[in-house]
């Protein structure tokens, strides 16, 4: 026992003694760069450099800290879009995410034992290897450069999330700090509704809610993200009979609800519906998945903006030429699916198991019907992150996200079951939510694949499930299993009594 404890304190104290060398090491390569930035560079760039420089620091210093507080200004740097200046080409959002994910990179790689035995594994190393490939296969390196981050970036995220926050404490900072920050974006978006925003903005026929985001798709997501969030805490204050809680998380729902509706974006209002149903099959709430279906199904009966929106569900299975032809179907989306898809089985076997390359998916979709067409120059989305990644860098990297996501399933009921913890065990469900949520709209939309805030917030979310899920493994709580552990877990998730008390 003695031995043991000594060489835990002594490598504790080596842990220490290298953090300080690396952060002694690139303060003095940083006051280095600095110093000779002063005599080229304008006053605000130099600004910019010195916050810059003492962020580096500050992270390798205190990486948890820093790596919650990079997360949660991710949940809001969206709303600042309109803030000017760049630096060469990138601009703010840009430079922040091409930053944070270069620290995450270091830190990943020089601590890479810690993630030896992280569940999703042996799932990113060929996601890794193949997205690499696909980049050297695209000359042009702005657009390469760009995609990879988007792709890699939540990947490091979810690494660094289970690897730092290795503490409940840290877990339910995590939990409750992103529901308070996503507080900000609704109050925005309420702002701009009241404001008159949707009379200014019109698509497909409809005058939409943007909120503070440039992107109407962005705002949408968000809202989908923060909705989803508030339902959560919504249940848990009922379950607990908080009565400020109620009153509190009512509200937010309310205001996040109100958002997500008034953009017409049927992707995230779907993707809301399932993450809402998994939550309550995951919980066992089969009451109020009822009720909450019958007053959907109300909702949907009495609202003829809702039929217009949905109509093309119905005319996919029965399609009615004199009011939409079924090519036109989801904006498009058939003809671009059916065509894209033939396209690319004709391509030589060598782009058929590794894509095109990164940034060459449009391709496939430019001689597609689409009514973006013409006003996108012919770089027509896919309309499906998983086609889109496809198309990029092959069916390798499209299975292994997927297979991420299924671990990701799996250790979230896991945690729902097993956690201590009522708030992680509740965040357990919740991940699984999510995830059914992301995957149907990553199915038919550009969604939490290739947007960067949504993707941070899911795999961010992912990664404190999975850090308390190896909690449990290391308290002796569950077992790990292996291969089989997707079958177990689902036969032991659809007979819960089997589970060992």
């Amino acid at each position: 026992m003695e031995v043991h404890l000594f060489i835990d304190r002594t490598r504790t104290r080596l842990q220490a003694e290298h953090s300080t060398i690396l952060a002694l090491g690139l303060g003095t390569a940083l006051f280095v760069v600095l110093a000779g930035a002063v005599m080229v560079l304008p006053p605000a760039a130099q600004i910019a450099m010195v916050i810059g420089a003492v962020g580096v620091v500050a992270f390798f210093l205190r990486p948890a800290d820093l790596l919650l507080t990079f997360f949660l200004g991710r949940v809001l740097l969206d709303l600042m879009w309109w803030i000017p200046g760049r630096v060469g080409s990138l601009n703010l959002m840009e430079l922040f995410t091409g930053g944070v994910s270069t620290l995450a990179g270091i830190l990943v790689a020089l601590e890479l034992r810690k993630h030896a035995r992280h569940p999703c594994l042996p799932a990113i190393v060929p996601y890794v290897v193949v997205l690499a490939f696909g980049g050297l296969r695209n000359l042009e390196l702005r657009s390469a450069a760009e995609i990879m981050v988007r792709y890699f970036s939540p990947i490091l995220i979810l690494l660094l999330m289970t690897s730092l926050m290795d503490t409940r404490a840290r877990r339910r900072r995590v939990v409750l700090s992103l529901a308070a920050v996503s507080a900000i974006p609704i109050v925005v978006s309420l702002y701009f509704l009241a404001s008159g925003q949707m009379s200014s903005y019109v698509l497909a026929g409809y005058a939409r809610l943007k909120g503070g985001y440039q992107n109407l798709h962005s705002h949408a997501l968000m809202m989908l993200c923060i909705a989803a969030m508030g339902l959560f805490h919504l249940h848990r204050a009922w379950l607990t009979r908080n009565q400020r809680g109620l009153l509190l998380f009512g509200a937010y729902v309310l205001g996040a609800f109100v958002c997500l509706y008034f953009t017409y974006v049927r992707t995230a209002q779907l993707a809301l519906v399932t993450c809402a149903a998994v939550y309550l099959l995951v919980t066992k709430r089969t009451r109020l998945l009822v009720a909450g279906g019958v007053v959907g199904l109300a909702l949907v009966l009495g609202s003829e903006t809702i039929q217009d929106r949905f109509k093309d569900l119905v005319l996919f299975f029965f399609p009615d030429d004199s009011v939409l032809a079924r090519r036109k179907l989801g904006s498009g989306r058939m003809t671009i699916w059916t065509a894209a898809v033939s396209e690319y089985f004709r391509s030589p076997i060598g782009d058929i198991i590794f894509g095109l390359g990164i940034g060459k998916h449009w391709l496939l979709t430019r001689g597609a019907f689409n009514p973006y067409a013409i006003a996108a120059g012919g770089y027509v989305d896919p309309h499906s992150d998983y086609l889109t990644m496809t198309f990029q860098v092959g069916p390798i990297a499209t299975l292994s996200y997927m297979a991420m996501q299924l671990q990701a399933v799996r250790a979230g009921i896991w945690v729902s079951r097993r956690s201590p913890d009522p708030l992680l065990r509740g965040w357990g469900a919740f991940t699984v939510g999510i995830i059914a949520g992301a995957t149907v709209a990553n199915m038919v939309s550009n969604a939490f694949i290739n947007r960067v805030t949504v993707a941070w917030v899911l795999w961010g979310s992912a990664g404190v499930t999975f850090a308390e899920y190896l909690r449990l493994i290391d308290d002796g709580v569950i077992e790990s299993s292996g291969a089989m552990g997707y079958a177990r877990a689902a036969v032991r998730f659809i007979r819960p009594r089997s589970l060992p008390r």
